[in-house]
């Protein structure tokens, strides 16, 4: 019986050492494969997908980003569209054609020229003959000056002096400085007697992009780089010009003397409609000595109203890190999961060892067992319970949230509400005064008409025409605080606007308690702007003045003007209350007064504010140190011929 029970247990420890080899020998073929087949099919996946998903990422990303650059090309150019068409009006340039050409004329338009330019922050300004002769320029006393030169092979000449607005990207035959041009012809009626025409840098545009170390570029309808942060792309092209094509961009030196080299490029594959990919030779600068290919992908789409194209350019090698990155992240992994599974082997080797000296035990394990079956049932009651009344805080609060979505939606509908009968109420708000003038003059035409002074009459009618005048163009002023609107602005008299606002306000039953003192009396002051429209501040600001001082004794309002190099200072102090350091943060804000309610919208000093920017110029607020509010206008001045 025993020697049965040993052959039984002899066995079975051989038939256990034969299972151990074979599950040994299976997990070596599994580490094999996993190492040799699964992990590099895994890593080449993961690379696929990261590299797709990455390029995904940064083309929408891109969209954004390229609709910015566009944008930006178009404001750029937009801004100076309506110069040309002011300076071919201009009185100075207009008398250039007057009779004979005399030299102090050519002087005068030299130096108003000149003074142009700066204000207007353009590359230069020059005037032409019907024959393309330069007689007058903002350049004329620099070396490279264009006064003597002949444009007339230029297309914006021909586009003048057809009588049409001429737009044209080259390079400066004379200044060898790109620029974007724009011609307007000179003359009355169909007669042209000249050209003026405003060359528009885009240094600012290449000197932004190559700040943000980003590479964009610009070509024009023959596939020339115009526009680049990067000297090495500049006047390249992105493919080779026909020979046709190549001797008229010759022919009409848009480019100067550029080369027009183009990029050599390699093997092409189309992403998407405005993506490719592209193998370049570097350096771009020298083709010849080239001996490095790099792909890049460029994403391409149209500059609005232009023929112009903006190309992002972003490296294969950006890409690449992101997959490098990821794959150095994923082969750690697969070396951890290996170790621990190898770590996982080898500690079940050992329990399996060690099981065989534990059978002793066994009982007492069952036993153990059994009590971790009731210790886990248990908690997974507890858990199941706890789950339910998650479940239930969950429903509460998600129907707590729908209810705060709708009381907030009917909040912003009431805010809405609120901000549209405000906005009723401010049109009062801001047509009082010209409608209280328009009574007075109406009243006083009644008594002069009865009185037969017909000719008083007559100039009370006018002035209830201009008011009336000016209470349509006020009305229409409120537009600003929701959309800026494009603003004409012209010389204007700063002595004639605060006369003809003091005028609107000598019916408040205010104006009479308050001592205004106005210092601006030279006539020379003028300003760019638009008359009304300033008006319109001012009387904002004087009118809260009066407010301010309206139970004060010894009220008093002091305007003055300062000249600050280009720009002119308009200065109105009163000896009120001033204002509270807090609200001085808040007191350009929409709707935001420090009125009672029911006596200010809060909206006067927000849209004062958006018609001295539309100038080009600032509105600001501050106590005075001898107390009282201080609100200065900064204007630019009009330069005088």
């Amino acid at each position: 019986m025993s020697d049965t029970s040993f052959e039984f247990t002899a066995s079975t420890e051989f038939n256990d050492k034969d299972d151990d080899l074979l599950q040994n020998r299976s997990i070596k073929i599994l580490l094999v494969i996993l190492i040799s087949i699964a992990m590099p099919l895994t890593l080449w996946a993961l690379a696929q997908w990261t590299h797709t998903n990455s390029l995904n990422d940064l083309r929408r990303k891109l969209d954004s980003r390229m609709q910015l650059y566009s944008s930006n090309i178009v404001s750029e150019l937009e801004k100076y569209e309506y110069l040309p068409v002011i300076l071919a009006r201009d009185p100075i340039l207009k008398s250039l054609f007057e009779g004979e050409m005399l030299d102090f004329r050519i002087d005068r338009a030299n130096r108003h020229l000149s003074a142009i330019e700066q204000i207007a922050e353009v590359s230069a300004v020059y005037v032409m003959t019907t024959q393309g002769n330069t007689v007058a320029a903002s350049n004329w006393d620099e070396e490279n000056s264009f006064v003597g030169k002949n444009f007339r092979f230029r297309p914006y000449f021909k586009n003048a002096m057809q009588g049409h607005t001429g737009h044209y990207f080259a390079l400066g035959t004379t200044s060898n400085i790109p620029g974007y041009y724009l011609s307007y012809p000179i003359g009355d009626g169909d007669k042209i007697d000249g050209v003026v025409v405003v060359k528009v840098s885009v240094a600012r545009l290449e000197e932004a992009w190559a700040r943000a170390k980003e590479e964009v570029i610009v070509t024009d309808r023959n596939g020339v780089v115009i526009i680049s942060g990067r000297d090495e792309w500049r006047f390249r092209t992105l493919e080779k010009l026909s020979p046709d094509l190549r001797q008229s961009l010759i022919n009409s030196r848009q480019y100067s003397d550029a080369q027009l080299v183009p990029i050599e490029t390699g093997r092409e594959r189309i992403i998407d409609d405005n993506t490719k990919r592209i193998a370049i030779r570097h350096p771009l600068t020298n083709g010849k000595d080239a001996s490095k290919w790099e792909d890049i992908y460029m994403r391409s789409r149209p500059v609005l109203g232009t023929d112009w194209t903006v190309h992002y350019i972003f490296r294969e090698a950006t890409l690449r890190n992101d997959v490098i990155n990821t794959l150095i992240i994923a082969a750690f992994a697969w070396l951890i999961a290996i170790l621990s599974f190898l770590y996982m082997l080898q500690r079940r080797n050992m329990i399996n060892h060690r099981l065989e000296y534990q059978e002793r035990h066994r009982q007492t394990l069952e036993n153990a067992a059994i009590e971790l079956e009731h210790r886990v049932e248990r908690r997974t009651k507890a858990l199941s319970e706890a789950n339910k009344r998650l479940e239930e805080e969950i429903q509460e609060r998600h129907k707590a949230e729908d209810d705060l979505h709708r009381a907030q939606d009917e909040l912003v509908q009431a805010g809405k509400l609120a901000a549209l009968g405000q906005m009723a109420a401010g049109i009062t708000h801001e047509m009082n005064q010209p409608l209280t003038a328009i009574r007075s003059y109406a009243d006083n035409a009644s008594v002069l008409l009865k009185r037969d002074r017909l000719d008083d009459v007559d100039s009370n009618l006018v002035q209830i025409s201009q008011l009336c005048a000016r209470l349509g163009k006020i009305s229409g002023q409120l537009k600003v605080f929701s959309r800026k609107t494009p603003s004409q602005k012209e010389p204007i008299s700063l002595v004639k606007v605060m006369a003809d606002t003091l005028t609107l306000l000598e019916s408040s039953s205010k104006f009479e308690n308050t001592q205004i003192i106005n210092n601006i009396k030279d006539p020379s002051i003028s300003v760019l702007g638009e008359a009304i429209r300033l008006e319109q501040v001012l009387l904002n600001i004087l009118r809260n003045a009066l407010d301010a001082l309206a139970d004060k004794a010894g009220a008093c309002i002091w305007i003055s003007a300062q000249a600050q190099g280009t720009r002119m200072a308009i200065h109105i102090r009163d000896n009120g209350p001033g204002f509270e350091d807090s609200d001085l943060e808040r007191i350009f804000d929409p709707f935001f007064t420090t009125k009672e309610v029911g006596k200010g919208l809060g909206l006067g000093l927000s849209i004062s504010s958006r018609i001295i920017q539309d100038f080009g110029g600032v509105l600001k607020a501050h106590n005075h140190p001898d107390g009282g509010a201080v609100f200065t206008i900064e204007l630019l001045q009009a330069a005088h011929g």
